[in-house]
């Protein structure tokens, strides 16, 4: 673990403004409220039980969970789920998954036995049992634990490269928010979308219409879903431009609250060779902010196991301001 020290950036500032003349600053009132530590925000590495699982492999880690002191974390087209114990220095139980073929974990979210997993290949919601009480699961080595999917009703979204990048459950667990990243058209105008749905057995039925959350255009999506503070909040990310923002989501009126900008943080890590492409999200019981990055820009993948990476798999946390 390392520490990530406070840029230095008003003598830039005063630079810039120089050149640009009539643009200033922005002011106190427009910075976003601080709620996480980004100057003490820490870089974090795990050991994995299998070689082609350690953060230097093309990995995609897409969808991240916290609970008890454990990471879950979604190898988008591995079919895997990585556990990462925090309090065992990061030791990683690498556990198959019995997904279809091609399957793309892109979120993952805990329930009180298991994780539910999104797959955005074929717009579809698995649920997991994992017993954690009769030790840990099968490893890579194993057999592959069985995935039950869930019927979606009033939920009209087609697989494909642009589709579902989140799933949370509210505290009470009778809630599920499925995310769909982005839709719409420059012409239109992109929105990103939150189904909230209600479990009945082995379907998943939605409340009503989604919660339309509007996106200034369509380099923007929202992509992770967790809980902070009683608010559900999502990360949002554009391309081209490399900005990232946390934001709350009124489940009303789909308004979003930017609560951390963390653009130069990982722009920063980046040039550390870490990839920046964040999708995951979690906030720990301590109140933490939790992220992990998906490594690797790549098609329909056949290999069982994921090869190297131009960039590393990164997995940051971010402590919560002292004294919040």
């Amino acid at each position: 673990m390392r520490r990530i020290w406070k840029f230095v950036c008003v003598l830039a500032t005063v630079v810039v403004a120089a050149q640009l003349g009539c643009r200033s600053a922005p002011s106190p009132e427009a910075q976003p409220p601080a709620a996480w530590d980004v100057d003490r925000a820490q870089v974090l590495r795990w050991r994995s039980d299998h070689p082609s699982f350690e953060q230097q492999y093309a990995l995609e880690a897409s969808g991240l969970a916290i609970s008890e002191g454990s990471l879950f974390v979604s190898s988008e087209k591995y079919g895997r789920l990585l556990l990462i114990e925090i309090s065992n220095d990061f030791a990683v139980a690498t556990v198959r998954l019995a997904v279809p073929q091609h399957a793309e974990l892109e979120g993952v979210a805990r329930t009180a036995d298991g994780v539910l997993l999104c797959d955005e290949a074929h717009a579809a919601v698995y649920e997991v049992s994992i017993d954690r009480e009769e030790g840990s699961p099968e490893s890579s080595a194993g057999t592959p634990l069985p995935v039950r999917r869930f019927s979606l009703e009033g939920v009209d979204v087609e697989g494909g490269k642009i589709g579902f990048e989140g799933i949370e459950i509210d505290p009470d667990g009778r809630t599920v928010y499925l995310l769909l990243e982005r839709g719409g058209t420059a012409a239109t105008g992109c929105v990103s979308r939150i189904w909230s749905l209600q479990r009945r057995d082995q379907a998943l039925r939605s409340r009503g219409e989604p919660i339309e959350v509007e996106l200034e255009d369509c380099t923007w999506r929202l992509t992770g879903l967790a809980w902070w503070e009683e608010r559900l909040i999502a990360l949002k990310t554009q391309f081209p431009g490399e900005r990232y923002e946390i934001v709350t989501v009124d489940l009303e009126s789909g308004a979003t609250e930017v609560v951390a900008d963390l653009t130069e943080l990982l722009r920063s890590l980046a040039g550390e060779g870490w990839s920046n492409n964040v999708e995951g999200i979690a906030v720990g019981s301590d109140g933490s902010l939790w992220l992990v990055a998906d490594n690797a820009v790549t098609g329909v993948i056949d290999d069982p196991l994921p090869g190297p990476a131009e960039a590393g798999t990164l997995l940051l946390r971010v402590p919560p301001i002292e004294g919040e």
